[in-house]
């Protein structure tokens, strides 16, 4: 099904040049998208386009013409209710990339993704990001952030965290805590302590943020932006926004109207959006796809 405006021909938009096969990882993620859709409408959980594909819908009606992907969003209760459902859920065609405490990554099984020799085969995808307690200028909300981030830390770097205890800091959460956390087995088991603890303090905070755009960009939007829903054409269907969109773009992008062209592209990667990724795993030359240094 074209879900792409003009799917088979070559076009310029917004003076740049758009290929047919470019429209066609389009279309692809599109049919992921839908599958989403289907079965948040299924289960009424609500959820949002976001950064570059909010930017799209309401800049471009459709994909940024130098854009690849697809990103949206919910606020923690509802990604916690996707997460759920999804599994059992999800069409034989769809398959869970990664499920992490802060993201999922849902890709298409009948086309091939790999960015290096060394990244993990999978198909084209979009990303479903979560949107946690962020810093609203209270203690609470700072407090309920800072947890997060510190448990963050805790798995990807308990080494500093001791160094930093050891040096006279003092940590956000009760020690304990962070070693409970660092005693379990495996990362799938650390990820999902912390989506209880997220949980947990999503009330804390009148501001949410996706916790790496907080903590590297120090992005925190208002919680009441994401009160309802609305849609925006885009391509020839129409994604949910938060409400106030116009408020979330202007937090990330400042003047949204005007075109940047973001440095973020796939089309250095091994893609493909006919080819399922087993198949080119099965008959790939590895030393042609990614010659040997």
């Amino acid at each position: 099904m074209d879900l792409v405006k003009n799917l088979h021909r070559d076009e310029i938009r917004s003076g740049y040049i758009v290929t047919s096969d470019v429209k066609k990882i389009w279309n692809r993620a599109l049919e992921v998208w839908r599958e989403i859709d289907r079965i948040c409408r299924k289960h009424s959980i609500r959820y949002f386009a976001c950064s570059g594909t909010l930017l799209g819908a309401a800049r471009h009606g459709g994909v940024i013409p130098w854009d690849t992907d697809l990103d949206f969003c919910m606020l923690r209760p509802e990604f916690d209710r996707f997460r759920r459902v999804l599994s059992d859920e999800l069409s034989d065609v769809f398959e869970i990339v990664s499920d992490e405490f802060h993201a999922l990554n849902i890709c298409h099984s009948q086309t091939t993704l790999i960015e290096n020799r060394n990244d993990k085969p999978h198909g084209l995808g979009i990303d479903v990001f979560v949107m946690d307690a962020a810093p609203d200028g209270t203690s609470e909300g700072f407090l309920a952030f800072n947890s997060l981030n510190e448990l963050m830390g805790t798995i990807f770097n308990f080494p500093a965290v001791v160094r930093h205890v050891q040096s006279g800091g003092k940590t956000v959460n009760d020690w304990r805590v962070i070693e409970e956390l660092n005693a379990l087995p495996d990362l799938k088991s650390k990820f999902e302590f912390i989506h209880g603890y997220a949980s947990a303090l999503f009330d804390q905070s009148a501001n949410v943020a996706w916790i790496a755009d907080s903590v590297r960009n120090k992005i925190n939007l208002k919680k009441h932006w994401f009160r309802d829903v609305v849609y925006l054409p885009f391509e020839t269907v129409e994604l949910p926004a938060p409400i106030d969109y116009a408020e979330v773009l202007t937090a990330y992008y400042g003047d949204w109207h005007k075109f940047v062209r973001d440095a973020h592209t796939i089309r250095n990667a091994v893609f493909s959006a006919d080819i399922p990724w087993r198949e080119f795993v099965a008959r790939a030359d590895w030393d042609i796809v990614f010659p040997p240094k």
